[in-house]
């Protein structure tokens, strides 16, 4: 047991970089909603990506810099053997309208509600995760250099959310390589005050990784950076 904690706890930072990148990239590209068509956004984020993107109902308040999103899915593209990747019942924040235009993002207030979150590796043994962050930052998608990708991201924009309240139901793990995908009900309700490293949000993820190791860990090992990776 002692051996699967930092592992459980190496992918739960992982788990938490992404939501913490879901939670900008989502309040930003609601702002812009809010000057251009929907169809223009959503249409630009696929043709960057490949990622399909479609969004039920959305709300943003330029003003204000008050944005809501609801029944938010994110879809990987056809060379992944399944094509959930993110599910989103509802997003909410109130950003700090100067700081779009300063070296630090502050989102004052933000709540996040995800239905399921796929972490899924195609028989190419490209990571969804990753390829969409490449892709929509601009990086390289090449499979052979994790380690000089991750301090990229590290050193991208500074940000500070005040208040932050997490709903994170279910976690899917699928590889190209089994039979089928494996599902974990984490149902986890969490509030975090002054997020401003996604180390903070992996904390009750990690916990919860950890209470479900073994089978699972040996299955995020295939999904996720290994050991050697994230020990460099």
């Amino acid at each position: 047991m002692n051996t699967s904690s930092p592992r459980a706890a190496c992918r739960g930072g992982l788990i938490g970089k992404l939501l913490v990148f879901l939670v900008l990239l989502l309040a930003v590209a609601a702002l812009a909603w809010a000057f251009f068509l929907p169809q223009i956004v959503t249409t630009a984020l696929h043709k960057r990506t490949q990622f399909d993107v479609t969004v039920s109902e959305l709300t943003a308040n330029p003003f204000t810099s008050r944005v809501v999103i609801r029944g938010l899915v994110l879809r990987n593209p056809s060379s992944f053997p399944i094509s959930d990747f993110v599910h989103v019942r509802e997003f909410r924040a109130e950003l700090n309208l100067p700081s779009l235009f300063s070296d630090r993002l502050v989102i004052e207030d933000a709540a996040i509600n995800i239905e399921k979150l796929a972490l899924v590796k195609n028989a190419a043994g490209e990571r969804n995760i990753q390829l969409f962050q490449e892709r929509l930052l601009g990086g390289s998608t090449t499979e052979d250099k994790p380690a000089t990708d991750e301090p990229r991201s590290e050193k991208s924009r500074e940000f500070l959310i005040r208040h932050l309240e997490l709903r994170f139901d279910q976690l899917v793990i699928a590889d190209a390589g089994n039979s089928a995908p494996r599902v974990l009900n984490l149902n986890l309700n969490h509030t975090y005050e002054n997020v401003d490293n996604p180390t903070a949000l992996a904390a009750p993820i990690a916990a919860q990784l950890v209470q479900r190791s073994g089978l699972l860990n040996r299955l995020l090992e295939k999904i996720m950076p290994g050991e050697k990776e994230s020990a460099k």
